[in-house]
């Protein structure tokens, strides 16, 4: 079963446009009636009273009394179909045919009873043909001018005969008029030629309006219809356009299709290396059977190259169609009709996009339009999505390239060190200082080249996916920071620099998911640093204190117990504010910081960057230059 058009016109609450101005034109109706039942029990008193006519009073006071009392009746009947009638036209039409019949009936008693062919409310029938018009069809209009013609004229020719009481008002006309056969036939001449005319000019307005309201209605409809349709492609740019996974945004291309369009299914086929087979890529509402007809091959599917050609294909029946490759599989899923377009590609199409309908002949060029306005939208966001899945690969290359060169320079760089140290402690027979300084400058470059190897090979490790040797454990942080600090106190204390430690209060220890090699590598390049780049008569200060509870994702433990923050403020040269934003950069170093000490490897920022964020973490640094600078680590504090 397909599912309904989300962008389809549907009735709105209360039944369509036409019988929501039916039943409100019902209820204008009845209220002007209150009106008339009043106004025939007034004019009846004022007419005896005050005018001093002699009438029929009692039975003109029953037709006002009468009128108020069906009235009260089709008010009833009104409010009860609109609170529970399941076919609203159908019954506010029968109400609004009943409530014309009556008010007819009370017309024609009326007029009898105020002096038939004398009487001036003879006049009132036009504006219920009116009346009419505006609330029955064309047809139902000239039928109600005949009844009225015969209801008026049959009352005045039975007067006329005398086989019904003449009822007069005396006082009105000085001479009796009814039986005068010029006058009676002037009347109904008259009166039937006035009401045709009035049925005539009163339903072709109401058919001119009624036809002008169906074109706005059909317009607006139209409307809503673009509307929705705009508002699904915005909608499905924003949901495919959210993620950089090709299988993610395949998936939520086909299934947002097929939602927005109404149908049955849809489907992405994707071209091979070759160019010559389309194979399916992404699916929603197609069965796994039929997916297992194979892929398309394009010197067999002519439907298929016509598409690829930058043609919307519209398959009106696919049991007659003969462009399809797998026609009986079509048929025995169900499907009875296609639309296919091309994805477009920077470079030419990556493919085709094909909505399937259980109804025959159920697309028109204008889903087509629509369908080639998503594909141009998922054209862009697959191949962006691609283009990042050949960075992500290229960079994991990169990274395992790295990896495997450092590790390979590791050990050669190890024995030249070791042979340096051996020769600088003369186990190699004694040097002149020619030679001692040479040997001196040698060492020191070959143990910058191990801390460079060492750097790049915890940074490949860490892009590459490579496991580290020690899995994440619960480590005591303060313990870890406290010894960090006492490894940096004589270096500190050799330049000059007053290192400080505080840590928590608190005697409970403070645990993070973490791992004591990631969080000493960590703590070494933070304090390295700070002692580094503070002149003598400088200070380092390190403070250890839990934060404002806030909820974290942990990788270890029973819960989340808040924030710890690690904050490592010295005094020293501080960083150029232009230099803040590419401070965890790989290999960048900050000018002041390169004219201070020309060696550094600009890693040890990214690496604890990285490890900092395997651990849960986050790391941020506010500097001024001159001033000095504050690196800021928060870690999740976890319950063991």
């Amino acid at each position: 079963m397909e599912q309904p058009h989300p962008l389809a016109a549907v009735p709105p609450p209360g039944g369509t446009l036409a019988e929501r101005e039916l039943e409100a034109s019902l209820g204008w109706l009845i209220g002007l009636r209150w009106v008339a039942g009043l106004g025939v029990l007034i004019a009846t008193w004022t007419t005896g009273k005050l005018l001093l006519l002699q009438l029929a009073a009692g039975p003109l006071y029953a037709i006002g009394a009468s009128i108020l009392a069906y009235n009260l009746i089709f008010w009833w009947m009104l409010r009860r179909l609109r609170r529970h009638s399941v076919a609203p036209s159908s019954g506010a039409n029968r109400l609004a045919y009943l409530q014309i019949a009556s008010d007819w009936v009370a017309m024609t008693l009326l007029i009898h009873f105020s002096g038939g062919a004398e009487s001036p409310a003879i006049l009132y029938f036009f504006f219920h043909i009116a009346l009419a018009s505006i609330l029955l069809s064309s047809r139902a209009t000239y039928l109600y001018a005949v009844l009225a013609t015969c209801l008026v004229g049959g009352t005045l020719l039975l007067e006329y005969e005398g086989l019904l009481p003449h009822v007069a008002v005396v006082g009105f006309v000085p001479v009796p008029l009814y039986r005068q056969p010029a006058y009676v036939g002037g009347v109904l001449f008259f009166f039937a030629s006035a009401i045709f005319v009035v049925a005539y000019l009163a339903t072709r307005m109401t058919t001119r309006l009624r036809r002008r309201e169906a074109e706005v209605v059909d317009l607006s409809q139209r409307l809503q219809h673009a509307y929705g349709r705009l508002q699904t492609l915005y909608e499905g740019a924003q949901v495919v356009s959210s993620t950089l996974d090709l299988q993610q945004v395949l998936n939520r291309l086909v299934e947002g299709t097929a939602k927005a369009m109404g149908v049955r299914a849809c489907s992405i086929r994707l071209l091979d290396e070759t160019g010559a087979r389309l194979r399916v890529a992404a699916v929603f509402g197609l069965s796994e059977s039929y997916l297992q007809k194979g892929d398309l091959a394009l010197d067999r599917n002519p439907l298929a190259r016509e598409a690829l050609a930058g043609k919307a294909v519209i398959v009106g029946d696919v049991m007659t169609d003969p462009r399809l490759q797998f026609p009986a599989e079509a048929v025995a899923e169900g499907i009875r009709s296609t639309l296919t377009v091309p994805l477009p590609g920077k470079s030419g199409p990556l493919g085709l996009i094909r909505a399937y309908s259980t109804e025959a002949n159920q697309f028109t060029s204008d889903d087509g339009t629509f369908l080639s306005a998503i594909a141009g939208q998922g054209g862009i966001a697959i191949e962006n999505a691609m283009a990042y899945h050949k960075l992500a690969a290229l960079d994991q290359m990169k990274s395992k390239f790295a990896l495997t060169v450092t590790h390979e320079l590791r050990s050669p760089v190890s024995v030249v060190r070791s042979l340096l140290r051996t020769m600088a402690a003369g186990y190699a027979g004694p040097m002149s200082a020619t030679q001692a300084d040479i040997l001196t400058r040698t060492l020191h470059r070959a143990d910058f080249l191990q801390t460079l190897i060492d750097d790049l090979l915890d940074l490949a490790a860490g892009k590459s996916d490579v496991a580290t040797t020690e899995e994440p454990t619960l480590v005591s942080l303060d313990e870890a920071v406290e010894r960090g600090v006492k490894r940096f106190e004589t270096l500190a204390q050799e330049k000059q620099v007053a290192l400080e430690w505080q840590g928590e209060s608190d005697d409970r220890p403070i645990l993070i998911s973490a791992t004591n090699e990631g969080v000493d590598r960590v703590l070494n390049n933070l304090l390295s640093n700070a002692v580094k780049y503070t002149p003598a008569g400088g200070r380092i200060s390190v403070t250890l204190q839990r934060a404002a509870f806030s909820p974290h994702p942990s990788s270890g433990g029973e819960a989340d117990a808040g924030d710890v923050c690690l904050e490592v403020r010295d005094t020293g040269i501080g960083i150029p504010e232009e230099s803040l934003p590419h401070m965890f950069e790989e290999f960048y170093r900050a000018p002041n910081a390169k004219a201070l000490v020309k060696e550094g490897t600009g890693l040890g920022l990214a690496i604890t960057k990285d490890l900092v964020g395997r651990s849960g973490g986050r790391i941020s640094v506010q500097s001024t230059i001159g001033l000095g600078t504050t690196f800021r680590v928060n870690w999740p504090i976890v319950r063991g």
